[in-house]
Formats: C-alpha cells, structure tokens, sequence
C-alpha cells in the first residue's frame, strides 16, 4: 500500500501484485452439450496435485502524498505529485487443502515474492523472507480477498501485501460464469470478482462485463471490460478495465490473465492520492507436489489460521526494536525520526486510534529519563489541550526488558475529548523510545488495553535486527 511517504506501503495499495496462489484441479468441465445449452467452466480442486502460478504487476502514474504529520497546518501547500514506477512479482506453487467445511485453503511454498518502488518518491524494495515462504491462505466471506498467514512467523505489513492482494488465485473462480455458457454469452461480473481484479475493499458500482468469446475442446476465452468504484482503507477510487482470461478446459484451470488497468484514487485517512495505469498478468499451470507440500512434510503442521498468526511484526527502520500487532494497525509514516500507525477498523468504517513512536535521547547504560521530568514535559507540550492526568505508573518489560512507563491523559481537541496515553520506554543500553497513543473519548472503551497489549511485544535488539532496504 502507498503511505504517505510513497514507502513500503506504496506498491501495494494500488492494485498490488495480486498475492500469490493457486490450486491443483481435477477435470472438472462438462463437454458441449448437444443440444447447444453451452459449456460449463469451473475449477474442482481435489488436493492431490498441486499447481505452479506466477503473478506479475507493474504500474507507473503519479503519486499524491500527503503532508509529514508535522507539517499540517492552515497554511500549507500540498505536495506536488510525483512520478512513480511499481514492479511486484510473486511466483509459487500451491496445493488445496479445503477445511471441513468446504471454506477455500491452500498451502503455498513461495519461490519469490518481491516489490520495488522507483521514481520521484523514495526507491523503496521489499521481499518475502526466506524463512517464512511457505503460507497458509484462505479465501475470505467475501469471496474476493484472501486472508494469509506463515506458519513460521509473522509477516511485515510490507510482506503481508506481497502475500494478499489482487488477482489471487483463491478468487479466481468468481470470475467464471455461474452456468453454462455459450460463444457471444456475456454477463455483470460479480461484486466478488470486481474486487478479485481491483484490490477494493468495498464496490460501490461497478460496469465491468465478462463476454465469452470463444470455446473449443479444449480452451475458453472471456474478455473482461467495465469500469468500477470503489474504496481501500476509506479511499474512493475508479478504475478501468480491460482484458481477458484464459480457461484450460482438460486442466479445469484458469491458466491466463492479462488486464490492463487505468485507476483514480482519492487520498483516504491512511492511503495517499494515486493515478495509476497497471498491467496485471497471472499465468498458472499444473505441476507436481513439491516435497515441502507433500502429506509427509504436513503430517505435523496446523493449518489453522489463528488470531496469533495473524500479528504482524514492526521493525524499527533501523532494526534497534520490533513489535507486533493486529491487522487494524496500518503503516501511515515510517522513517528514521518517526513512525506512525493508524487503526483502521472495518466494522467501524474509521480511524480509531493513532500511535507515534519517536526516539528520545541516549541516556546512558541502566539509566532512563527521571519520570516526574517526562510528566512536566508532556503537561508542557499540552499546553491548553490538557484537562487532567488519568494515571501513571511502571510497566512490567517482561522478556522485552529495560523500563517502561505509562502516563495517562485526558483532554480535549476543539470539541472532541480526547485519551492520550504516553509510554517512556528505555532498552537496557539506555536508548529511549517514546511511544503516544491518541484516540477519541468515545472509542476508549472498545479500544480497551489494546496500547498495553502493543508495546507488551516490544523487544529491543542487541545487536540492531539487520533491515533490507
């Protein structure tokens, strides 16, 4: 996704390079019907076999960022747009492994998962970490996203958006006709297979059409073109589409796509601004089990995808802590001075929360800045904002170690009441973070400890964790 710094998040938000995935099938395509009904297309995946799929993405436009968080006042001028260039690749191969109750599942062993961002922004690249190249996914209620976890460890945001997106294969039947269908047929592609091929989260409209436009015994080719609207994280966008897909009748596989896509996007809450034209091409085929996949190999692994593997994992640009989190927390701001999440929240349609995280200066081995120092300091920087202190104290480190404090702070924005929750916290080599959680009175019983849940998983590395550029 693009964050406003048209960083790590950048390639993705826009249509990403569709996750990775694909399933091995059995023929499954009943033959042309004599009496001219037409031919029904449909994948039957039975587990035994196994398919090999690579996706590539590759976009180029502008890019609309927003301001730094410290720059946003009255008087300033919004950014001008920059030219950006978005590569992202991913090749795997995948085997189904459907629950008990019928709900889409596959394992991937990834070969390679990468995205790079050049430009006027900030060259940025990222890939999926060795250890962590086999995946479990399965197909959301939705039908038109995936959700996707490593069995080995939690992924980066950045990783998680190289793993989940547009075009995955899990998605790929909601493209296909619901019955049989003849050369000339066409049809409103479903809400599901709109967002399979825009990366929305929601569809407001959409016009997209599949047309059938030719079958033989052994292939089928539907075209796909329209327009849609709809939003990623609040962002409104409209795009474009135009291409075809390609069905391999003996195989019972979709086994070529290739769109051309031409979007729009309003900058949102977390997303900056986009004008984008992409070409999205996804090409499948099946292949043997690799032994990694193979029941010997899996006899002892869980394909469950629990809450836990869900966390995320943060990494310090400069790789001197880590953290996990939910999915509600997105990437907004990330460079050597400050990083940023926003808590987007789905069933509330909103931002509920922030959180910044700044360094403070060094303050030598075992030592840490005096607590009733840091308090003066955060009523000094509230200025008429403040109302009242709510509470204050030490926090357990755990295994993080170290110390940690939390203060409390109720004020007010304008109108709006407002919950601050500060956090000192020192490594045991002295080096100071200073973590801020902001949210609205009215969201702090839903939001609950979830700021004391977060920095529980804080950990400092010694030495710094080594962070790929």
């Amino acid at each position: 996704m693009l964050n406003a710094k048209g960083s790590r998040r950048s390639a993705l938000a826009l249509g990403w390079m569709a996750l990775a995935g694909l399933w091995a099938t059995a023929a499954a395509i009943e033959p042309a019907r004599a009496d001219g009904d037409g031919v029904t297309l449909r994948e039957e995946p039975d587990g035994r076999g196994a398919t090999a799929a690579r996706i590539d993405l590759r976009a180029t436009g502008l890019f609309r960022p927003d301001l730094p968080p410290d720059e946003k006042t009255s008087e300033a001028k919004m950014p001008k747009p920059l030219d950006i260039d978005i590569q992202t690749r991913i090749i795997f191969r995948e085997r189904r492994l459907d629950d008990a109750e019928g709900r889409p599942k596959a394992i991937r062993l990834v070969s390679q998962a990468a995205s790079a961002i050049n430009g006027e922004v900030r060259p940025t690249a990222h890939q999926l970490r060795e250890e962590l190249s086999v995946l479990i996914v399965e197909r959301a209620d939705d039908g038109g996203h995936v959700v996707a976890v490593s069995p080995s460890g939690s992924l980066t945001r950045a990783e998680l958006e190289l793993a989940q997106g547009v075009g995955d294969p899990l998605c790929l039947p909601s493209l296909l006709p619901d019955g049989p269908v003849s050369k000339g047929d066409a049809w409103p592609l479903s809400r599901a297979g709109v967002m399979t091929i825009t990366g929305y989260e929601a569809v407001e409209s959409s016009k997209v059409e599949a047309e059938v436009e030719s079958i033989t015994d052994d292939r089928a080719v539907i075209v796909l073109r329209g327009e849609a609207k709809g939003t990623v994280l609040k962002a409104s966008g409209t795009m474009t589409i135009e291409g075809r897909l390609e069905f391999d009748r003996k195989a019972a596989l979709i086994d070529q796509i290739e769109l051309n896509r031409t979007e729009t996007r309003q900058p949102g809450p977390i997303e900056a601004g986009l004008d984008l034209k992409s070409t999205l091409r996804i090409v499948r085929r099946p292949t043997a089990v690799p032994s990694e996949l193979a029941d010997e190999a899996l006899k002892d692994l869980s394909l469950e995808i629990t809450p836990a593997r869900k966390l995320l994992q943060l990494i310090a640009p400069d790789g001197r802590y880590d953290l996990l989190h939910d999915r509600t927390w997105h990437t907004y701001w990330d460079d050597s001075k400050l990083i940023v999440l926003k808590r987007f929240e789905p069933d509330k349609d909103r931002v509920t929360a922030q959180c910044n995280f700044t360094y403070g200066p060094q303050a030598g081995k075992g030592k840490h800045q005096d607590v009733q120092q840091f308090r003066d300091d955060v009523r000094k920087a509230m200025g008429d904002r403040f109302s009242q202190f709510l509470g204050a104290g030490e926090v357990d480190p755990g295994d993080g170690g170290g110390f940690r404090y939390k203060l409390g702070v109720q004020g007010r924005e304008g109108e709006l009441g407002v919950l601050w929750f500060y956090y000192l916290i020192a490594s045991p080599a002295g080096d100071q973070l200073l973590a801020t959680f902001t949210l609205a009175d009215s969201d702090a019983v839903h939001f609950a400890q979830e700021d004391e849940n977060l920095i529980g998983t804080l950990r400092w590395n010694d030495p710094p964790l080594a962070v790929k550029p």
